[in-house]
This record gives structure tokens, sequence and C-alpha cells, in this order.
């Protein structure tokens, strides 16, 4: 049996909260970009995911996920297109966030 490996050479070491607008388009693994858009989604501010999952797609990518979020309008949709240049289908549940 052959043990596999993988790492995310260029995506683990990206602060997502430093990110800029767009970022350059270098995927070396198969789930980088995935895991780019991700992590960068998950530290925008205002917006808390409480499950949140990036699929490859003919399209682009697939969102998945629950949002909870006091901002009306946020367009996941153009903040992928912004992270990444890729179209996005928009399938996470928004739901307005709980006061605790």
């Amino acid at each position: 049996m052959t043990q596999r490996s993988e790492t995310l050479s260029d995506v683990s070491s990206v602060d997502a909260s430093k990110a800029p607008a767009t970022l350059p388009m270098r995927h070396d693994g198969p789930h980088d970009l995935e895991c780019l858009i991700q992590r960068t989604l998950q530290a925008q501010p205002g917006l808390r995911f409480a499950r949140l999952t990036v699929h490859k797609c003919p399209q682009g990518v697939c969102l998945e996920g629950l949002l909870e979020a006091n901002e009306d309008g946020i367009d996941l949709v153009e903040l992928v297109n912004e992270i990444a240049g890729v179209q996005a289908i928009n399938h996470v549940v928004n739901r307005p966030k709980t006061p605790k």
C-alpha cells in the first residue's frame, strides 16, 4: 500500500484577511482553488458561516452552506468572482444573525 500526502503549498500560507481583491490564478493542488475561496469568504468581515463547502463544477464553483449575516444583499457570487475570477453557483442558505 502506498501512502499519499498532499500539501496546499500556496493556499496554506495565504492570510485570507489580507488577501487582495483578485488573487493570482495559480492552483497547483487539486483543491487549492476551493480552499482559497472558502478561507477568504470565511475571513470576510460581517459574514459568519455555520457551514461552508466549495466544490468545482463545470460552470466554476458551487457554494453550499449556511450563512448568518446582519447585512442584506450580500452577493457571494460577486465576492467569489473578485476573489478568484471564477463564476459561482450559490446554494448557501442565508439567515439573519441571531443576537447573543
